[in-house]
């Protein structure tokens, strides 16, 4: 067999492999979007919120770039006197909603202060499980998956309900780390197309 036949074969061998996978994707960039914030939670304009009931007003990030979505992680710092009353939801600039946190997660029951929180669906602890100090990664409510596939470009929004009142807080700083998919058939067949390039014979002028 010839060094030509053999790459061609490396190269269909390529090929059934990535075919094999169903349609793969290995992780690729991760792409991070900050913003700091400072907000009250509530704002101090909602009805109810002078004894600290209400809505906060929505922390938004402008991301500029258009990305395909293969996992999106959040990371969240903020202050508040009592984790319990907070309801913390995520939506994406095509509308769809995920909550983060649960409502009344008895365990955070009369504990506040500071907390620096990852959202990650493959956290080992759930949110549900979480207990003071509220650090650390943990996995959200409902999945973040259901942003998987979507565009990145645009304006998501982070909104905070303070359920109860009397407690108040500030919401410090949100991030979105976005991983971009790699597909695997992709990355397989430049391969395979590259041997085949270095490879085939050399013709005169």
């Amino acid at each position: 067999m010839d060094a030509r036949s053999a790459v061609q074969r490396i190269v269909a061998i390529l090929v059934i492999v990535a075919g094999g996978c169903g349609g793969a994707v290995f992780a690729g960039p991760v792409y991070t979007y900050h913003g700091s914030f400072n907000l009250p939670i509530p704002a101090p304009g909602e009805p109810e919120s002078e004894f600290g009931k209400g809505w906060m007003t929505d922390a938004i990030i402008d991301v500029p770039d258009d990305y395909v979505i293969s996992d999106l992680d959040v990371r969240l710092t903020f202050t508040h006197g009592n984790f319990i009353d907070l309801q913390i939801i995520l939506q994406s600039p095509a509308g769809i909603v995920v909550v983060l946190n649960p409502a009344l997660n008895m365990a955070l029951l009369n504990i506040g202060g500071y907390a620096e929180i990852v959202f990650d669906d493959e956290a080992e602890v759930p949110i549900e499980c979480a207990v003071a100090p509220l650090q650390g990664p943990y996995r959200p409510v409902w999945s973040l998956s259901l942003f998987d596939k979507e565009d990145s470009f645009g304006l998501w929004h982070l909104q905070i309900y303070d359920a109860f009142y009397a407690d108040i807080g500030t919401l410090d700083s949100f991030e979105l780390m976005i991983t971009t998919p790699e597909p695997a058939t992709a990355t397989l067949l430049t391969l395979g197309a590259g041997l085949l390039l270095l490879l085939r014979p050399r013709r005169g002028c």
